[in-house]
This record gives C-alpha cells, sequence and structure tokens, in this order.
C-alpha cells in the first residue's frame, strides 16, 4: 500500500517542483529509475573487436599469457559523454550508472559462450583506504548489473588489493605494470575453491591492460581454468 501511495502520490509532486533530468545533459528523462537519459546513453560510442584500440588493449592483455579474451561496449573518449557518466560512477556517488553500464555488458556476455560459462565475476578491487574513502567499488557496481542479466556469481571479497599504489593515469605502459605488479592477492578463504573456474575479471574501463594481468596472474598461480577479462569500457 505505501509503494502504491508513492507511485500514484508522492513521485508525481515530487516530479512537478523537481522534475527529473539527467545529470549529464541537464534535459529532462522520462525514466525516473535512471540518473542518465536515454538519449545519452544511445549516443556513447560503440566499440568492437576489429577497433584498433580494441586489438591493441587485446593484445596486451594476452601477450604474459594469463588472460583468454576480452569483452568491452564502449570507447572511453576523453571530454566524452561515457567520460561524464564514469566520473559519475567513481566521484559523485551515482551507483546506479555502474548498475546500468553492467546491465549493458551482461547483454554481451550473455551472448558469448565463452563467457556466459563463467563461474564468477570478480570486481578488480580497490584498497581497502581507498573503498573507505569512496564509500564502495565501482567496479562491484558494474558486477551486479552483469549479474543480474547473467545470473554468473559476483566473487565479491575473492581478490584484494593489498598494497595502496597510485593513480594510473599519467603512467606509461610500463610504469603501470610495474606499478600493480604485486597489489593483489586471493583471499585466504578461498584458494582453495578457485582451482578449476572459468573468471571474468571486470572493471570499468581497460587502457593498458596492466591491472587486469596483475589480478589474473595471482588467479592463474592457484590454477583456475581460465581467466577472461570485461569491462564497460576501452580507452587509449
Amino acid at each position: 500500500m505505501l509503494q502504491l501511495l508513492v507511485r500514484n502520490f508522492v513521485h508525481p509532486v515530487q516530479d512537478f517542483i523537481y522534475p527529473p533530468v539527467c545529470l549529464t545533459c541537464d534535459q529532462p528523462r522520462s525514466d525516473r529509475n535512471s540518473r542518465v537519459c536515454a538519449s545519452c546513453w544511445n549516443s556513447l560510442a560503440k566499440i568492437t573487436s576489429d577497433h584498433p584500440v580494441w586489438q591493441e588493449i587485446s593484445s596486451k592483455l594476452k601477450e604474459e599469457g594469463v588472460v583468454e579474451d576480452l569483452l568491452s561496449c564502449f570507447l572511453f573518449e576523453k571530454e566524452g559523454k561515457l567520460q561524464e557518466i564514469v566520473h559519475l560512477l567513481k566521484y559523485r556517488g551515482v551507483r546506479s550508472v555502474g548498475v546500468e553500464l553492467g546491465r549493458t555488458l551482461g547483454g554481451y556476455v550473455i551472448r558469448d559462450a565463452r563467457f556466459a560459462s563463467a563461474d564468477y565475476l570478480i570486481p578488480v578491487p580497490l584498497h581497502r583506504i581507498k573503498e573507505r574513502e569512496r564509500g564502495y567499488n565501482q567496479s562491484d557496481h558494474i558486477c551486479r548489473g552483469i549479474s543480474g542479466v547473467t545470473h554468473i556469481p559476483i566473487g565479491h571479497s575473492l581478490l584484494l588489493r593489498t598494497k595502496y599504489t597510485q593513480s594510473q593515469t599519467k603512467l606509461n605502459h610500463e610504469e603501470r605494470r610495474q606499478n600493480v605488479g604485486d597489489a593483489f592477492a586471493v583471499h585466504q578463504k578461498y584458494r582453495n575453491e578457485v582451482g578449476g573456474k572459468k573468471l571474468i575479471i571486470v572493471d570499468d574501463v581497460i587502457t593498458t591492460g596492466s591491472t587486469i594481468n596483475a589480478c589474473a596472474k595471482v588467479l592463474n598461480a592457484l590454477g583456475v581454468k581460465s581467466v577472461l577479462a570485461a569491462s564497460a569500457a576501452l580507452a587509449e
């Protein structure tokens, strides 16, 4: 009864006083459950496996032999619409856009047999200090969206970030690799449970693949069947 009252009375009044607008373009949005309008979502640049950025990142991921394959949805362009959406997720606390990105990515996952048969989704972990500052892990919310579509369970705390690393943003490929080289570990509780499993490591944006490879190495060391990588976007 209360939910019906809110939907039929409170929401219309609230929308009249504070019309729901898109957080990236300030235009009215018809879906009050989404913080970004359909027009902005539809404007995002899609990326496919024949794109040069995809091919370069896929090559970097596979060159160390620890990641089997890659899946992604969008091209991350500086000053582009997706950058605004990712900033909403990472720096403004709008967690719902992470779930929406995950649902989109989940649609890709469920159509690819290699990914759809995975045993667990593994969000790239934040260091506990960073997660305490932010209040959440953005990759975890992307995983929630993927799981809602695919029903693949999430290994929320299976992988840990044991070293507080500097931001990767201004580092080159080699500096990024060294920065995260020994930053991850599998939680002691799960070390005997990952053997023979197929895992998907999930991040918001993959740039060089250094973080994904560092995660994959510690998982492979415990005898997993295979490690796949998935992200909302790929960046140059």
